[in-house]
């Protein structure tokens, strides 16, 4: 770690054991005003985060976050090392109070994760690399849960070694960056340093499960990051980053006390003489993850900047599926088998630009950038039974389908200030945005589809596949200007196209008076528009049996419309905050604010329908209903309700010099998020299971109290996180519908403690918990068919309890 976080040396040094017993005394004794907030925002006891010069949410150049008229937090890399995650997602899910991410799901969703911000939907959150555009994952998440049917932009496949820090506006900012941009943007900012860069390798493993008495699977989780910079020629870079990391399944996997001998048949007891434990169905994925990035710039002759960046990543995953028991397929498992599902996925996205500044002050800058992911989905460990009982054969490991997504979006952005007799100059920005989208389903092997295929997760049919497109074209207009020297007005306006929704402008307002320079209040009042994901319109999964079929159909189909669906509509949205920033005490800097966002037409599932339309959706889908069959339902994605958000986050740091004893930076941070329904347009009536992931599946507060304590070469990091009542209402596994059951996680504090020595200026060594006090969520109600799912997968904090790390790191 850097020496400049040292405390000066003094004539007689506080011995050591003395010094830590200060810190941590002092640590646990936190001032009360620190307990206002959180921002979370830098590990560094010098820096003050206020002073960052920030480029998101702002168009005028050298804007610092403490001048900032809408709330902006400034993640550093420092931070984000500093929390033990090996992926973006727990450590921006530790540093930030409105920012939360799912750790567990089911299928496609356990590998794939996804993020939310002020409690709205993943798809309400925009994703920039370096101010462009990233894109979205392939998948969409169809199991229940706070992600349900999201296909966001996938973090874990950026290195975190690449990045230098993250800037997240949490603001709605349709109009000034997308129409998407409901909940906030994250813009990830890539290292650009010429010369700079470090090697670290950090292990880390959970510790026993409370509910599984196997610990042959406890998470193990080994993460090599490096990077370098490069200098070469007058005025040009090269970054460079790369990222190994391994990670293990954990179990938290309860006891199949009941299972079914085949579809259509009764519980049954199981055999008491087998392992009462023999499901892993509960837990993290296994995967694997390599990615690499490279962010590099040239300055030309003619003083314009040449530059571009590339990420690229490949990932094998594994998630288990339910235990099968030795009856269903004997043959091939006498003693039962579970099967298990598999991801195997190329994800890649370049940009490049050239910008600078004309002889009359405008700055311009054009660029291009793509990106794309692709998933091949699969299942092995298991046999198609209908094929085993017909040939006597059956593969043991199938190709299920591929999910393909790609972006292509150009810009072109100019500005420049302009005198018009103020003390401030006036500034104009301008820019127009194409952009194209396709995406593809592909259909599983010919094994995997055959009648209900193989147990586990059966291959898409052929009437899923297909793939389909879209335009969007986009031009917007941002205003900056001082009124008086103390009030600061920006007012954007962004008007959009796309190809299958049509015409759509979106405005907003904001603006920021300093009362004086200890205290300012800022607003904003916007709105914005979200036309539905190609996933959310065309995704589709057909799983046809003997005696049953289950069908999701695409919503812009004209098979669902047999079942009462109506083409997705976008949705559309209005947001209002209110805030303070405000220095109270010396060095004490805080900012509040309260905001409100409305959401209408938002898009939920439908639940699952059933009836003579249901049958004819089917039918008009392309499945084949045979008379034997007793229960065909079907399910789609519908603008099904209108939503109210409000909430108020707000965040402090505070830097205190010990003198002999050290430094201390605390930092505090608090959301309090609220989400209640206002309307519903479900056709077919509001489902429980269908609403409680909207509103429900989020802490409705979150507090992070921290404190990072330096003396000499050694530092001392403390965090404590409180998650406020969490709850998740779902279907009755065996009715798939009611009655419905709610799981409800109390409020907990989870305490995370890192402490690091730095050898040489170069090489340091580090050690830590995460939820040291090894805390695990209440047993859900509600534990699915086989009763193995024993822990909530919505839990904000996990369900693995205390994770214990080591890092080595050195500085090249």
């Amino acid at each position: 770690m850097p020496k400049t976080h040292r405390a000066p040396a003094r004539h007689h040094p506080l011995p050591l054991p003395r010094a830590i017993h200060v810190a941590v005394a002092t640590l646990l004794a936190a001032p009360s005003a620190a307990v206002l907030a959180q921002s979370a925002v830098t590990a560094d006891g010098a820096a003050a985060p206020a002073e960052t010069v920030i480029v998101t949410g702002t168009r005028s150049i050298g804007t610092k976050m403490r001048d900032s008229a809408a709330p902006v937090a400034v993640l550093t890399a420092d931070a984000l090392r500093e929390t033990g995650a090996s992926n973006l997602f727990d450590a921006m899910t530790t540093l930030m109070p409105s920012y939360n991410s799912q750790s567990v799901g089911g299928d496609i969703g356990n590998m794939i994760r996804s993020v939310q911000l002020r409690g709205l939907g993943p798809n309400h959150v925009l994703v920039l690399v370096n101010g462009k555009r990233r894109h979205n994952t392939a998948s969409i998440a169809a199991d229940a849960g706070p992600n349900q049917y999201s296909s966001p932009a996938d973090l874990d496949l950026i290195p975190v070694s690449a990045v230098d820090h993250i800037e997240v506006l949490q603001d709605g900012a349709a109009a000034q960056y997308g129409s998407d941009a409901i909940a906030g943007v994250i813009n990830i900012i890539l290292k650009s340093s010429p010369n700079a860069g470090e090697v670290s390798l950090t292990v880390g493993s959970y510790g026993d499960s409370k509910v599984n008495p196997h610990h042959d699977h406890n998470g193990l989780t080994r993460d090599l990051l490096i990077d370098k910079g490069f200098a070469f020629a007058p005025g040009g870079f090269a970054h460079l980053s790369a990222q190994l990391r391994d990670h293990d399944f954990t179990n938290q996997t309860g006891a199949d006390l009941v299972t079914t001998n085949g579809f259509g048949t009764p519980l049954v007891p199981r055999s008491p003489s087998s392992d009462p434990f023999p499901s892993k169905v509960s837990g993290d994925s296994k995967s694997q993850v390599g990615g690499a990035a490279v962010n590099a710039g040239y300055r030309l002759a003619g003083g314009a900047d040449v530059y571009g960046n590339a990420t690229y990543a490949h990932r094998n995953a594994w998630s288990y599926q339910n235990w099968r028991t030795p009856t269903k397929a004997p043959t091939f498992y006498p003693n039962g088998f579970e099967p298990v599902e598999t991801a195997r996925e190329d994800d890649y996205g370049v940009s490049v630009g050239i910008k600078g500044t004309s002889g009359d002050g405008w700055h311009w800058d054009l660029s291009t950038t793509y990106g794309r992911d692709d998933i091949a989905i699969g299942v092995e460990d298991t046999v198609n039974r209908p094929l085993l009982s017909k040939t006597g054969s059956s593969p043991t490991r199938f190709y299920d389908g591929q999910y393909t997504f790609s972006q292509w979006t150009s810009n072109a952005d100019f500005s420049k200030s302009f005198d018009i007799g103020w003390r401030a100059p006036l500034t104009l920005a301008f820019g127009l945005e194409a952009r194209h989208e396709s995406y593809s389903l592909g259909a599983g092997d010919e094994a995997s589809r055959y009648d209900f295929g193989p147990d586990g997760f059966p291959g898409y049919a052929l009437a899923d596949a297909g793939t389909h497109t879209r335009r969007n074209f986009a031009g917007y207009v941002d205003i900056g200007v001082r009124p008086l020297p103390q009030w600061q007005v920006n007012v954007a306006g962004r008007q959009e196209h796309y190809s299958d929704f049509g015409n759509t402008f979106n405005a907003k307002l904001t603006t920021r008076y300093d009362f004086s320079p200890a205290f300012a209040l800022r607003g904003t009042v916007s709105n914005g528009f979200r036309a539905p994901t190609l996933q959310e319109e065309f995704y589709s999964a057909t799983n046809v049996g003997p005696t049953y079929a289950d069908v999701v159909l695409p919503a812009n189909s004209p098979s669902a419309a047999f079942a009462g669906a109506r083409p997705l509509a976008p949705e559309k949205s209005n947001n209002l905050s209110l805030g303070l920033v405000a220095t109270v005490a010396p060095r004490l800097n805080v900012t509040l604010d309260a905001y409100r966002i409305e959401v209408r037409h938002r898009i939920v599932g439908s639940g699952t329908i059933s009836g003579a339309g249901a049958d004819a959706a089917i039918v008009a889908h392309g499945s084949v209903l045979d008379p034997s069959i007793t229960d065909a339902t079907v399910s789609y994605l519908t603008n099904g309700v209108d939503t109210r958000t409000h909430g108020l986050d707000a965040t402090a740091d505070y830097p205190m010099d010990l003198g002999d004893y050290g430094k201390v930076k605390w930092t505090a941070g608090l959301n309090l998020n609220h989400n209640r329904v206002t309307g519903t347009n479900l056709a077919h009536g509001v489902s429980p299971a269908a609403i409680s992931p909207v509103i429900d599946a989020t802490p409705k507060s979150k507090l992070i109290l921290g404190g990072k304590y330096f003396y000499e070469d050694w530092n001392v990091n403390l965090r404590a996180t409180r998650y406020g009542d969490t709850q998740l209402t779902v279907a009755d596994p065996d009715t798939d519908g009611a009655p419905f059951h709610t799981n409800r996680i109390k409020p907990t504090t989870i305490v995370d403690l890192e402490a690091g020595y730095d050898f040489t200026g170069k090489l340091s060594l580090s050690a830590g918990v995460k939820n040291l006090f090894n805390h695990f969520p209440e047993r859900a109600i509600s534990q699915g068919y086989t009763h193995a799912y024993v822990l909530p997968s919505f839990s904000p904090f996990g369900i693995n309890g205390a994770y214990y790390y080591v890092k080595l790191a050195y500085s090249l």
